[in-house]
């Protein structure tokens, strides 16, 4: 059993499952929220801010793992150009994280989608151990 010293406050019909679940979609929820918009000009940047992403996913309650891969295209058009960035968008994240709350485990992801030209986040694997 997870020790969880919020649990008291969901309400009593909330099964391990929920909540989960219900973790999953606050961890996207966070990348989404507090990350995109992320100033990037070098190819190095984008290796640091995935690794930046996937600590602060794993320092949240009952997560297990997080893998980010960002996809951003040529950075180096205009290198001696002091105003040549770009922003992180939710396009160019692929996110995978883990959730374990008590026996169930989720695998949650957010990435784009070309055939929906859409950023989605969806339940990629629900298991209970």
């Amino acid at each position: 059993m997870t020790s969880d010293p919020a649990a008291k406050y969901f309400s009593g019909k909330t099964t391990s499952r929920d909540r989960a679940v219900f973790e999953a979609g606050i961890a996207i929820g966070m990348i989404v929220h507090q990350f995109t918009g992320i100033p990037v000009k070098r190819p190095e940047d984008i290796e640091l801010i995935g690794k930046v992403i996937e600590n602060a996913v794993k320092a949240q309650p009952f997560r297990e793992d997080a893998k980010i891969e960002i996809r951003i295209g040529d950075l180096s058009s205009s290198p001696g150009n002091p105003y040549s960035y770009t922003t992180l968008k939710t396009r160019h994240i692929d996110a995978r994280i883990v959730v374990r709350y008590n026996n169930v485990r989720v695998v949650a992801r957010l990435r784009y989608i070309p055939e929906l030209d859409f950023n989605l986040a969806y339940i990629e694997d629900i298991e209970e151990l």
